[in-house]
């Protein structure tokens, strides 16, 4: 007989655990789940509106604050305020790691990210009044094993479950093929324009199966470089020095929210016209389109090398799923309907496909569709990469679980006498098998036991740190 809990807030019946659907943005994040209707639905908490900012700001005492109010304060307080952060996450599988300086101190985007995933969570348990343990994220489609991992380890950090990475075109994919016949062929292609990315994908849909036939795409153009553009252009016609406005961060903010502004504003009227501070920022439609024509012309062209390599005519595309909140510019949408010859599908908002496509495969998740058949994209699947791109992916792993076993065996071992036996034959245990990973050039396993050991030691790590301040403290005083 299955338990039944009560919540004590609210007097009402707990409902089941729920593993709910995260679109971690680039600009905004969201967080979906199944209602009782079995319905995909977006998390509005407390009339907050859907979008959460994907901004965080820490103040003088190191307590972030994300969203809406960290956003205000990106002009206000631009030193401790950051946002775009999915971009830097997307960086920092380069050699050099990837570090911001907020105030005086320094966070790498993993951790930033976290602090987003913490605030999704805290927003769907005080919506859904249940505890929200296990997760689905989605990344882009070019994000590779690494950046995958990396973003699991922040789902990890704020205290998830990470379920499954899913592409975001193949989330996008689930949403709309929600309520359709599973029983007629769909071929699709999902525009994702988003703010730090564009990808196109050519998917074919079939009794429940999904198969990613091409994908294309990259860090640009994206959203941001949008905004870039329309900064640029107020900064040269008003004769602006650009090293004086780099400088001032607070001028700096306010011109990137006003070209955030203008973008939006000129979906619905031909002129845009605003200052930031002093700065008149003026902006017709006409000279926005010129701006943002060449972007524009770069996706196209994905898309037909994605129809290229999916061997597909155009005429082959049954639908045109759009995601992202720049497809919502008539420019954009005009462009994509001329190459693939038919409007683009309008049913599902555009910012929000991907967060309902992320719950679905949430409920999936649950076991309550079994209909479906998904690719694995926990981990980025590449079948044109060479030999010699594994041998860089293997490289790049012994390079760093072998720093990080020697490292925690000289830990272990320099601190024997304080840590507890748990602490040491647990980190010796990974390390043995970390080793043996090495030996055998297992590039996955070699990953996935580093993150296991960092995993691990961390806590007692931090403890030891601790204890060694409050001793170095209590010498001083």
């Amino acid at each position: 007989m299955a338990k039944i809990s009560i919540n004590l807030a609210t007097g009402t019946l707990q409902q089941p655990e729920i593993i709910a659907g995260i679109d971690l943005g680039t600009s905004n994040s969201l967080v979906a789940f199944i209602d009782p209707d079995k319905q995909p639905r977006v998390i509005n908490d407390t009339g907050k509106g859907t979008l959460v900012p994907s901004v965080v700001h820490f103040n003088d005492a190191g307590i972030p604050l994300v969203g809406n109010e960290a956003r205000e304060l990106l002009i206000r307080d631009p030193s401790n305020t950051i946002c775009s952060i999915k971009r830097l996450l997307s960086a920092s599988s380069d050699d050099v790691p990837v570090k911001i300086q907020l105030g005086e101190k320094y966070y790498t985007p993993l951790e930033l990210s976290a602090e987003i995933l913490k605030e999704l969570r805290k927003r769907a348990e005080h919506a859904l009044k249940t505890p929200v343990n296990k997760v689905v994220i989605t990344v882009p489609a070019y994000f590779n094993d690494r950046q995958r991992q990396a973003t699991k380890e922040a789902g990890r950090l704020a205290g998830l479950d990470v379920l499954k990475i899913l592409n975001e075109t193949t989330a996008a994919s689930l949403a709309y093929s929600s309520g359709l016949d599973p029983a007629v062929k769909k071929t699709i292609a999902v525009y994702d324009f988003g703010g730090g990315a564009f990808n196109v994908a050519i998917i074919s849909i079939h009794n429940g199966v999904f198969e990613v036939l091409a994908s294309n795409g990259n860090t640009a153009p994206c959203g941001d470089d949008i905004d870039q553009a329309i900064l640029n252009y107020w900064m040269e016609n008003n004769k602006l020095d650009s090293a004086s406005i780099i400088s001032d961060k607070s001028l700096l903010q306010q011109l990137r929210l006003k070209a955030e502004e203008a973008k939006k504003a000129l979906s619905s009227q031909n002129l845009f016209n605003e200052k930031a501070g002093d700065i008149w920022c003026t902006l017709d439609k006409q000279t926005f389109e010129t701006l943002i024509a060449g972007m524009v012309a770069e996706t196209i062209n994905a898309c037909k090398q994605a129809l290229q390599e999916a061997k597909l005519p155009v005429t082959a595309i049954d639908e045109v799923v759009m995601v992202g909140g720049s497809t919502r510019i008539p420019y954009i949408k005009a462009e994509v309907s001329e190459f693939f010859r038919k409007q683009p599908n309008k049913q599902i908002d555009p910012e929000e496909i991907v967060a309902l496509g992320a719950a679905i495969q949430a409920d999936i998740m649950a076991g309550n569709r079994y209909h479906i058949n998904l690719p694995d994209e926990d981990v980025q699947v590449d079948n044109t990469t060479s030999s010699a791109s594994a041998q860089n992916l293997l490289d790049e792993a012994r390079a760093e679980g072998e720093q990080l076993a020697y490292l925690a065996g000289q830990f272990i071992e320099r601190h024997r006498f304080v840590l507890t036996s748990m602490d040491i034959s647990g980190t010796r245990a990974i390390l043995d098998k970390l080793r043996a990973a090495l030996a055998q050039d297992d590039t996955a396993t070699i990953r996935s036991l580093t993150t296991e050991l960092n995993e691990f030691t961390r806590p007692f790590a931090a403890r030891l740190l601790s204890t060694t301040a409050t001793a170095s403290n209590k010498k001083t005083e």
